[in-house]
């Protein structure tokens, strides 16, 4: 079996068959059963769905290795583990694929199509590219119950959605009304306010004059006196005032300018009106309360049907609101003649163009301000006016709120916390409605005849006000969201009391990244509580991006993306995992190189590269005989077995409180430390001659029975990082006859702290041993000691403690340091030799005499401390010139000061060795 072996890590011979046995086995699908009447303890993580149509990108690949060690960790500690995976239908990203697919290859757009063909054109195209993504998901080692697999499309998902508007309707909570909302002119859509979230660009800030009538001129001659900056007086006596704005292309749809009642400047303007240039309309001052008479001149222009504000001060005023934009952002034929139909930037250079010719136009000044676009496609978003359904959110934000508030919903990293209430203390509604084709027609049915209106759960065939059979279903889909908020229960059945309700709901822990935050989190907290009275999980993991080396997010339009699959390809599953756990801190991004994946992934490929030969050289070492338990060789153990069991014990203590902190990389950093820079580096050379039996057959035995008990304690603590090289070593590792042995090692029980092994005082030998032979190794190396060379040391100011610990490591000393005597006594009279101070405070003495040719030495020495007094000379010659440090970067003098101090702190530590030599 150990031979069978290859020398070198294959991770392609691996890590398909290990993960097609793992399904066929069933080994990642729990039963209701278990948990209902077996009484296992779920835990349940719901994946994120991805776009139907996605290919997986290492943002994925982050998110997703973070759920399965969770996964795989808790299956390990005997929890019934579920991972619901499935995909998002993605309205509007996955429509927008097939129109440009249907434009590119018949020229034609949906409208050409017609609504029937062009839904069945993608659900032909969701057939046929759907799954690549789960596919994928596999290669990367997710642990998934894949018989659970859902998209949010499915029959019994979109009844659930059903279920859950009517609901919302008949309580009051869903509403269609005529508001502003966020407009995509490419997608043709309305948006959510988090899927139109502000960027921020720079822009233009416009400064618009508008005439006053006749009739207004003696009013502004008194807001004049009062102060009002906004009103100016031309040489020929008429009176205008100036407005700013970032959009000048709206003016043409201004029906008021506003002030705020208290604001005594502008009292007597109120009431009258202003003439509004290029559209030849005349509009009235009003006053209202939102107006901030500190900013600006504290006048605004008020533009109802395109500016939210506007629109609620149109609504409190009276003001007319006129629409002046198409679905597509062009001007319509509100406007006059001369600018419609033309797209609104080149209206916008327009109207500055004409009010600039007509002497209105008094300048423009760089602006840097926040401008919304669509999360989608980029296309600068435009508010307008329209009639959209929506959820009343306030009612259903509460419970949420409170959830954090007490402690129910915890986030990881805590500064979430915040960020999540403060936007449910200032939530604002929801609009739902989507004028798209291919998602969740929104169940409303409007009668022809009455007027009313049928929301059911059910097709009706007549109106339910009526009974007219003249009824058409409202053309709008449901926010892609919609149906996503409901994902926790919805896979499980609900509307209905399943068994997999009953077992798996609620969950336990959500991993996602902080941009859906609202979009997502918030929104099925939010749902849980509405529709099935508690949280869907406890616990919301938030990572962070990963981004390339430059700190740029990847992307396709910047060209720096990594394709996780072509990392699989050339290094594995488990190197891709392993890298990107390791820079998993809380809340901080990951920076891979994606021009150079060979050392991006060097600490992954490195890693399992390390294991597999560790693991190689101990099935080797141990042979296929069952080895003896721990038990069974308690009186031959040795302090090096000692202390790698008491390690292991703390080892396995810190990964748990590690994982249970959602700490994922403090983790790998544990077992790092543990497997390299303890087992292999120390305890593997240290049994080596036990296991070739030159220490007696008792002292085998306990080697081996230590060394496949930590082994085996190693692979299981790795296994939810790296399961495929673990699985496999694993595998071969020689049992104790008399133990039972777990089918697979992603079932077997994760490690438990075991207080028996606990050995404080092997811990404490072994450290001074170590420091020790890693002090003399250093002072080998420094001085150019052969290493296979014997040396003698000299230990001054030991303690008994330190001697006696020290005593018994004779051979141990022999082979990790080629120390073949070890003294204790005086630092007097030693003769000529290299010295170090241990953390105690005892001293080293290495002899150097007749190990190195001192007269060489002592040369090699004189000669490189005379090249760096010759590098000195000449950097202080440029820092001693005037011209360079007073006209030089300041960066630049700064290298040159740093170079200074390095030279010199090189030539003293070269000068103490030269004088050490030159007393022999």
């Amino acid at each position: 079996m150990a031979d069978a072996l290859s020398p070198r890590l294959d991770p392609t011979d691996i890590e398909g068959p290990l993960y097609a046995r793992s399904r066929t086995e069933g080994r990642f699908h729990v039963s209701p059963a278990e948990v209902l009447e077996r009484g296992a303890d779920p835990y349940v993580i719901v994946i994120p769905p991805p776009n139907v149509t996605a290919v997986l990108h290492m943002g994925h690949g982050l998110n997703n290795t973070v759920q399965d060690v969770l996964i795989r960790w808790r299956r390990m500690q005997g929890r019934a583990a579920v991972w619901v995976p499935g995909t998002d239908h993605a309205g509007i990203a996955t429509q927008n694929v097939v129109e440009r697919q249907l434009a590119e290859e018949e020229g034609k757009t949906r409208f050409d199509e017609g609504r029937e063909a062009f839904v069945r054109r993608i659900q032909s195209f969701v057939e046929t590219t759907g799954g690549t993504i789960l596919e994928q998901l596999q290669a990367i080692g997710a642990s998934c119950d894949w018989e659970r697999t859902r998209f949010t499309l499915d029959p019994e998902l979109s009844r659930a959605v059903r279920e859950v508007f009517v609901r919302l309707y008949e309580k009051g909570l869903i509403y269609r009304g005529e508001y502003i909302i966020n407009w995509c002119p490419r997608c043709g859509t309305a948006l959510s306010n988090e899927e139109a979230e502000g960027s921020e660009s720079e822009g233009r800030l416009y400064h618009l004059r508008y005439p006053l009538p006749e009739s207004t001129w003696p009013a502004a001659e008194a807001a004049r006196a009062a102060g009002a900056e906004a009103l100016d007086r031309l040489e020929d006596g008429r009176w205008f005032l100036t407005v700013s704005t970032t959009r000048p292309e709206t003016m043409l749809g201004d029906t008021g300018v506003a002030v705020h009642p208290d604001d005594e400047r502008y009292a007597a303007l109120v009431g009258h009106k202003v003439h509004l240039p290029l559209a030849d309309r005349e509009i009235p001052v009003v006053a209202d309360d939102w107006v901030d008479p500190e900013f600006g001149t504290g006048m605004v222009k008020v533009t109802p049907a395109h500016d939210p504000n506007d629109f609620e001060i149109a609504r409190r005023t009276g003001l007319q609101v006129l629409n002046v934009l198409s679905a597509d952002a062009a001007m319509n034929d509100a406007v006059p003649a001369a600018f419609q139909g033309m797209d609104r930037f080149e209206a916008r250079r327009k109207v500055v163009a004409e009010l600039e010719a007509l002497g209105l136009f008094s300048g423009a000044q760089p602006h840097r301000h926040s401008v919304p676009r669509c999360y989608r496609c980029d296309t600068v978003v435009e508010p307008r006016l329209s009639d959209q359904w929506f959820v009343k959110m306030e009612p259903l934000a509460r419970p949420a709120l409170e959830a954090s508030r007490g402690g129910t919903i915890r986030f990881h990293p805590q500064r979430w916390t915040r960020v999540y209430e403060e936007w449910l203390e200032n939530i604002r509604d929801w609009c739902i409605s989507r004028q798209l084709w291919w998602g969740h027609r929104i169940p409303v049915w409007y009668c022809d005849d009455c007027g009313e209106l049928t929301v059911t759960r059910e097709d009706p065939d007549a109106c339910q006000a009526c009974g007219s059979d003249r009824i058409e279903q409202d053309p709008d889909v449901l926010d892609t969201w919609f149906s996503s908020w409901l994902w926790p229960f919805s896979v499980f059945g609900w509307p209905e009391e399943t068994d997999d309700l009953q077992a798996f709901y609620p969950g336990h822990t959500l991993v996602t990244a902080p941009e859906i935050l609202f979009f997502w989190v918030a929104r099925m907290i939010m749902a849980g509580y509405e529709f099935q009275g508690e949280p869907p999980f406890r616990d919301v993991f938030l990572h962070g991006t990963v981004r390339d080396a430059q700190g740029r997010k990847m992307s396709k339009s910047l060209g720096n993306g990594i394709d996780p699959m072509e990392v699989v390809d050339r290094f594995g599953a488990d190197a891709l995992r392993y890298t990107v756990l390791s820079m998993c801190g809380v809340g901080t991004d990951i920076h891979l190189d994606h021009e150079d994946l060979e050392g991006a992934f060097a600490p992954g490929r490195n890693f399992a590269n390390k294991l597999w030969n560790a693991g190689r050289f101990t099935l080797m070492s141990v042979g296929e005989d069952p080895v003896l338990r721990l038990d069974e060789v308690e009186g031959a153990l040795e302090p090096a077995d000692r202390w790698i069991l008491s390690r292991f014990s703390g080892t396995a203590a810190e990964m748990t409180r590690a994982l249970e902190r959602f700490r994922l990389h403090e983790a790998v950093e544990r077992i790092h430390h543990f497997f390299w820079g303890e087992f292999a580096d120390w305890y593997l050379e240290l049994v080596k001659v036990r296991l070739r039996g030159e220490s007696g057959e008792a002292s085998r035995e306990a080697a081996r029975a230590v060394l496949v008990h930590v082994f085996d304690g190693i692979l299981r603590l790795l296994h939810p990082l790296v399961p495929f090289v673990t699985e496999h070593l694993w595998g071969r590792i020689p049992w104790p006859r008399d133990l039972d042995r777990p089918e697979r090692l992603l079932v077997a029980p994760w490690p438990q702290p075991d207080p028996r092994w606990n050995d404080a005082e092997a811990e404490a030998t072994m450290s001074g041993f170590q420091e020790l032979v890693t002090t003399v190794r250093s002072l080998r190396k420094e001085y150019g000691v052969g290493e296979g060379a014997p040396v003698s040391v000299l230990l001054a100011g030991a303690s008994t403690e330190m001697r006696n610990r020290l005593e018994g490591q004779g051979p141990q000393l022999v082979q990790l340091a080629r120390i073949e005597e070890l003294e204790f006594g005086s630092s007097d009279d030693r003769g000529v030799g290299a010295t170090a101070v241990l953390a105690s405070g005892v001293e080293i003495f290495l002899p150097l005499e007749g190990l190195v040719d001192l007269d060489q030495e002592r040369a090699r020495l004189q000669k490189e401390i005379d090249r760096l007094d010759g590098q000195l000379i000449g950097v202080r010659k440029k820092l001693a010139n005037e011209n360079f440090v007073t006209r030089a970067p300041d960066e630049v003098v700064q290298k040159e000061r740093d170079k200074e101090a390095t030279f010199l702190d090189q030539r003293d530590k070269l000068q103490d060795k030269l004088h050490l030599l030159e007393g022999a």
